[in-house]
Order: structure tokens, then C-alpha cells, then sequence
């Protein structure tokens, strides 16, 4: 509509100038045509620039995500690896139901920023905050909706909420647990197997405890303050 309203503006200007035979008259069509199409012109830049006309809505999405790992491993494991050149930003690995045979690769973008909470329960979550730029009403939304910004991504925050029944490794721990928790000599195996025994049993009354001495064991390996 913008558009079409710059364009009258214009027209005008034009047919005042060419037509109108009083000069003062002339002048001030001419002049009020113009200013209405730099005022024109104002809006469309302030609206592509400053999102003039629009405002920030914020939506939220909690999604429970499930073990990098395998479901029998007692514990849950959420994977991640820093990508680009600073290192800031985290390449995050999960699945995203319990029997998923595939993990999910979520990658970031110049919109996206990620981290990490810790919370209570036993459940990891995913949690999306999405703010996006929407017309403030239908009169803002008919003046520049030709722009298609309508509903623009300003920002998404990503959090990933992990348990204490969980354990958050980079990728090249988790490449490394399996040979730093494997024991090497026969007391290490008899040990590990005393371990593993105990371990079982405690699952069956507080899966949760088992998990976090599995949990404990591991950052003991990997020497994870």
C-alpha cells in the first residue's frame, strides 16, 4: 500500500504542476504532494531499518530431549562441540524421542544463542525462546506488508536444561570415555564388575542415585570438576 500511496503522491505532484494555473496554489499542491511522498519514503526506511509499525513478541517451547547415548546406559548424555572461529557458540547433539535410532544435530546460527542450566528432576529439556518482529495492527501491517517482514526472526535463545541424572561432554570426552572407564588390570576388572553389580541392584530402587554415581564416575575419569 505504501507503494501505491507514494505513487499518488507523485502523480499528483506531477498533474498539480502541469495543470494548476494559479501559482501559489500550484506551489502549495505541489509542495504538500512532495512532503507527503518524503513522508512516505521516511516510513519506509524507518520501517526497514527500525521496524517502524512493529513490535517484539516472544514465544516459548520446552521440549524434553532424550540420551546422545544408548537408553541402557543408566545415565543421560548431552553432547556438544564448539564451533567457529571464537569457539562461542556449541554444536548440540541428543535425540529427540526415546526411541529415536538417530541423534539430532541442532546447529547454530547468527540468530541463535545457546547455553546450558542445571535443574532438578531427572528429565533434560530443551528450551526455545523465539522473538520475532510482528505488526503492531492491521493499518501497519496493509502500509508496509509488501516488505514480507511480517513475522521476521529478531532473536532465538536456546537453553538446555540438564538433570543431575545427566551429564553434558564435548564430543571428544565422550570419544574417550570408553577406554578411560575400561579397567586395565584384574583387580580394576574384579572392581568393575563389583561396581556394576551394586550399580544394577541400586537401579532397581533409586534409578536416580545410580545415575549419579555413574555420573560421578565419569567426571572422575575425565578428571570434570
Amino acid at each position: 500500500m505504501i507503494i501505491l500511496i507514494m505513487a499518488l503522491f507523485a502523480i499528483l505532484a506531477f498533474l498539480a504542476n502541469m495543470m494548476l494555473e494559479n501559482r501559489i496554489i500550484r506551489l502549495t499542491v505541489t509542495s504538500i504532494m512532495f512532503l507527503g511522498l518524503v513522508i512516505s519514503v521516511i516510513g519506509i526506511v524507518a520501517n526497514m531499518h527500525d521496524h517502524y509499525g512493529m513490535k517484539q513478541v516472544t514465544t516459548t517451547k520446552k521440549e524434553q530431549i532424550y540420551t546422545a547415548g544408548s537408553a541402557n546406559q543408566g545415565f543421560g548424555m548431552l553432547l556438544y562441540q564448539a564451533v567457529g572461529t571464537n569457539g562461542k557458540e556449541n554444536v548440540y547433539i541428543y535425540k529427540t524421542s526415546s526411541d529415536a535410532k538417530k541423534t539430532h544435530v541442532a546447529k547454530p546460527d547468527l540468530n541463535t544463542t545457546s547455553n546450558q542450566e542445571s535443574i532438578s528432576g531427572n528429565k533434560a529439556y530443551k528450551v526455545t525462546k523465539t522473538t520475532r518482529w510482528v505488526y503492531k495492527n492491521s493499518t501497519y501491517k496493509l502500509l508496509f506488508g509488501i516488505a514480507d517482514n511480517n513475522n521476521s526472526l529478531k532473536h532465538r535463545y536456546t537453553t538446555y536444561q540438564v538433570p543431575s541424572t545427566w551429564i553434558a561432554l564435548t564430543t571428544a570426552q565422550a570419544k574417550s570415555l570408553s577406554a578411560k572407564m575400561t579397567p586395565k588390570t584384574d583387580a580394576e576388572k574384579v572392581a568393575a564388575a563389583e561396581q556394576q553389580k551394586q550399580l544394577a541392584a541400586l537401579a532397581q530402587t533409586d534409578p536416580d542415585k545410580a545415575a549419579q554415581m555413574q555420573i560421578k564416575a565419569v567426571k572422575t575419569a575425565l578428571n570434570i570438576k
